[in-house]
């Protein structure tokens, strides 16, 4: 069977033409910019050069490894990038119908590892076993941090819990598994997103705004009992 080859030439034509695919918006008349700088880089051009440097742009250097607990930091950085996102959409620096599946899966990810951050400080408090939280099932995770929240800091009236145990909700009923803004077909072939046809993202960032909120002042108000049981102040 013959085999059909591009061209050296045409490979490369096809590689430049990607760059032409997304090009950064003119912001002040609101139409793409294709005045795009002609010295492309290829792959070639870092042979030998390794991925992951600390270069003399300090500005641009990220550090890692500095905070003996960085789970916190992990849910927080998920977070800022979902806002990143939210920020390119809204300059029109990005196709919104390509980045809302990162989109949602930040978001999503930053709340499941907001809840595995909280779980063992709540537990504690609690006189709970620990315990390893591998799952990534977001309610199976709010339940067990919603009973002990009722247990530790009890409010019979407060409408904050219910409202953002139906935001994860619907979160866990769309992406059990963290998979479904991850790839767009399931291990069993089905499409990931059936029933979803239109998401707006300023809603969607409001509420998760919110969300994510409500989560900082539930995990503040448990570090504040954590202070007080071990220094016996506020």
């Amino acid at each position: 069977m013959k085999k059909f080859a591009l061209s050296f030439e045409m490979r490369y034509q096809y590689a430049y033409n990607y760059q032409l695919r997304s090009p950064p918006m003119d912001t002040a008349n609101e139409k793409p910019d294709f005045n795009l700088d002609t010295d492309v880089k290829y792959p070639s051009d870092y042979a030998g050069q390794k991925l992951f440097v600390q270069a003399s742009d300090w500005q641009n250097n990220a550090m890692l490894g500095w905070m003996h607990f960085p789970l916190g930091l992990y849910a927080c950085g998920y977070k800022e990038a979902a806002d990143g996102l939210l920020f390119a959409i809204e300059h029109r620096k990005v196709s919104l119908d390509s980045v809302i599946y990162p989109l949602v899966f930040l978001y999503r990810q930053g709340l499941e590892l907001q809840l595995k951050l909280i779980l063992p400080l709540a537990r504690r408090l609690a006189n709970k076993p620990a315990k390893a939280d591998h799952d990534h099932r977001l309610m199976p995770l709010w339940a067990e941090l919603r009973t002990l929240l009722n247990e530790l800091t009890p409010h019979p009236d407060d409408k904050e819990l219910p409202a953002l145990e139906e935001i994860i909700q619907q979160l866990d009923e769309v992406d059990p598994q963290s998979f479904a803004f991850r790839y767009p077909a399931t291990k069993k072939g089905e499409v990931s997103l059936p029933n979803i046809r239109h998401i707006n993202v300023r809603h969607l960032g409001e509420v998760m705004d919110s969300a994510f909120m409500l989560m900082d002042g539930i995990h503040g108000e448990l570090g504040a009992m954590d202070q007080y049981e071990e220094h016996g102040e506020w």
